[in-house]
């Protein structure tokens, strides 16, 4: 399972293209507009530091207007994914960017025929919104399945990627029910690095190892 970050910040950004095992970052317009810069900068700036794709938004609301921006947003980095709503025009924006060899991700799925729309019309990706849909009874695990299992049946190869995600346990979950990939709000994949067993366990080795290095040294000074 592929893991992407979800963010644009500049510290953050640092932190993560320490770990190249990491996909690539994710973002939305409401991710860039907490950042005082100007969209294009931060794109360019996160593909020169992480080696992996980079996702942005498009923000029109016609297909004409999603495709223009699509075409201008790919050129700003090595590896870009635009991101599309699953609407009329954003399908049909997805569509023709996929002609023109685009990466394309179609966001804010909610519904198992949105998927099959999606994987019919050949994108790279798809985000159902898995937190947004346990907030409305909707199990998001068992949806993922799902959209796994029209996806094999339709032949396609559209990957299905796990978004907001509320804990690190839902990441676990993913990995267990065959997800593509999850992206995730940093604050999310720090806590993923912790255990106060761990703590625990490393404190005990290094104090361990202290008084290893102080009876040594007092067995050199006799």
């Amino acid at each position: 399972m592929d893991i992407y970050l979800d963010t644009a910040n500049e510290q953050e950004i640092e932190f993560a293209s320490k770990y190249g095992f990491l996909a690539g970052i994710t973002t939305n317009p409401s991710i860039i507009s907490k950042e005082n810069r100007e969209f294009r900068q931060i794109i360019v700036d996160i593909s020169s530091k992480i080696n992996g794709e980079v996702w942005c938004q498009v923000t029109g609301e016609t297909a004409e207007e999603m495709i223009l921006e699509g075409r201008e947003m790919s050129t700003w980095g090595k590896d870009i994914v635009i991101k599309l709503p699953m609407t009329e025009e954003g399908l049909s924006a997805a569509y023709q960017l996929k002609q023109e060899g685009i990466k394309v991700n179609m966001t804010l799925i909610y519904t198992l025929p949105q998927v099959v729309l999606a994987a019919k019309a050949g994108v790279d990706f798809i985000s159902p919104y898995i937190g947004r849909m346990d907030d409305h009874a909707i199990d998001g695990l068992q949806f993922i399945k799902e959209a796994k299992e029209i996806i094999h049946q339709m032949h396609a190869e559209t990957k299905v990627i796990g978004a907001s995600i509320r804990n690190p346990q839902v990441v676990v979950d993913l990995a267990k029910s065959g997800a593509d990939a999850v992206t995730m709000p940093f604050y999310i994949f720090k806590k993923m690095f912790a255990s106060d067993l761990t703590n625990i366990g490393l404190k005990g080795f290094l104090n361990d190892w202290k008084q290893y290095q102080s009876a040594k040294k007092s067995e050199k000074s006799y």
